[in-house]
């Protein structure tokens, strides 16, 4: 008997570029929600290319850190 993977691995975790911006990692898809650089939100869509729509920022997976729990708010 095979066992399955845990369903909550393939959730994506919230994750910051040393402590600015927001963004979900799943795997090693990136979607930036909040640029560390300018700060603007990306909108769903443009947010799963990875990059920020307004400065062209594309961080780096050195930076990532893990987000702090958000209890309560959604981005």
């Amino acid at each position: 008997m095979t066992q399955t993977a845990h369903p909550r691995s393939t959730e994506p975790n919230g994750v910051t570029f040393r402590g600015r911006g927001f963004a979900r990692l799943q795997g090693t898809r990136l979607s930036l929600l909040i640029c560390p650089r300018c700060s603007q939100k990306n909108e769903p869509k443009v947010a799963d290319k990875g990059y920020c729509n307004w400065c062209t920022y594309e961080p780096s997976r050195d930076d990532i850190e893990p987000a702090p729990a958000r209890s309560g708010s959604r981005v």
